[in-house]
């Protein structure tokens, strides 16, 4: 941790460090916990490469929601302000919070229960509750028009139609081609039904901590935004129940459990969010040179797109057999 960042704590938040320790994960930002004689606190360093002082500002607002749903019994992390702020600027390249340190453990498909995923549903129920009281009108991504989406879904497949050559992997080629019958059945009415507002925008088991039985946090509040906040339940429905090439109807069901103790769901419901969590993320993960990738979470997020480009025709009876 920079020493203007250790001297910042004390003069800003009154926080003198005990200890600090490094916390893995975030793509470029630096994290770590850091310990008082109060508490425990974990300080977030936002990447300069990443973040310019426009997109830091979004990120402020997406916090000050954070801090709302934290107030309305959301399980998040609550987050320290200096100035009414939850981001301290130092100078052109540093850029700082702080917030609660929460305990918990990643789960994935192999390891989290189903009492876990009834709490996790529970808990994203109750976020998109808590973010439906919230005025839209300012938030990034307000309003949403549902010609532009599927218009776009169609610039990506031509664009990369038009790249594909011989040279790229099979593989990649016929994922690409299995689009087009996606994208010809696709129509507005299926985009105006799915529910808007405000969502998370990264649901995924990197962003949920568990203890035994429950969620414990939901943590990277970072993106969240006005969107569909059904790709917030498909999202978490391929990270913690498709499981060697099958979805897991019993730890999709107890999720449907949890979420409906706050909002309406039903099993087509997350049949189709799973079909709009495949309209949101194809573009990302289905790339030539994502094929040639071996990290893990890289080839994982790759054949999620994959198995829904396969089975987007059948996840009704998947689900519902």
């Amino acid at each position: 941790m920079e020493n203007s960042i250790i001297a910042d704590l004390e003069e800003s938040y009154g926080l003198i460090c005990n200890q600090i320790t490094p916390v893995e994960g975030g793509w470029l930002n630096q994290k770590w916990k850091v310990t008082t004689d109060k508490c425990e606190l974990l300080v977030k360093q936002f990447s300069n490469k990443r973040y310019s002082r426009e997109k830091l500002e979004l990120v402020e607002s997406a916090l000050q929601r954070q801090i709302i749903l934290e107030k309305n019994g959301v399980p998040c992390p609550s987050i320290s302000l200096s100035g009414g702020h939850a981001i301290r600027l130092l100078n052109n390249e540093t850029a700082y919070m702080v917030m609660e340190f929460r305990q918990g453990k990643m789960e994935d498909p192999n390891t989290v229960t189903i009492m876990q995923m009834r709490s996790l549903g529970n808990a994203c129920g109750l976020m998109h509750k808590a973010f439906l009281q919230l005025p839209t009108l300012s938030v990034k991504g307000f309003p949403i028009n549902s010609g532009r989406v599927i218009d776009s879904l169609w610039a990506n497949f031509y664009a990369r139609k038009q790249e594909s050559s011989s040279g790229l992997p099979i593989e990649y080629r016929k994922a690409l081609l299995m689009q087009e019958p996606i994208l010809k059945q696709l129509t507005n009415e299926f985009f105006d039904k799915m529910p808007k507002g405000i969502a998370h925008e990264d649901f995924s088991s990197d962003n949920i901590l568990f203890d035994v039985d429950c969620v414990s946090a939901i943590i990277d509040f970072d993106r969240n935004h006005y969107s569909y906040i059904w790709h917030d339940i498909g999202r978490a429905i391929l990270s913690f129940a498709l499981r060697n090439n099958r979805i897991d109807t019993n730890k999709t069901y107890a999720f449907l459990e949890g979420y409906s103790q706050h909002l309406a769901l039903t099993m087509p419901d997350i049949a189709d969010a799973l079909r709009l969590s495949w309209c949101i993320e194809v573009p990302w993960w289905i790339k030539p040179e994502l094929f040639r990738e071996n990290r893990e979470k890289i080839v994982r997020f790759k054949n999620e797109m994959l198995w829904l480009t396969e089975y987007w025709f059948e996840l009704d009876s998947l689900l519902c057999p």
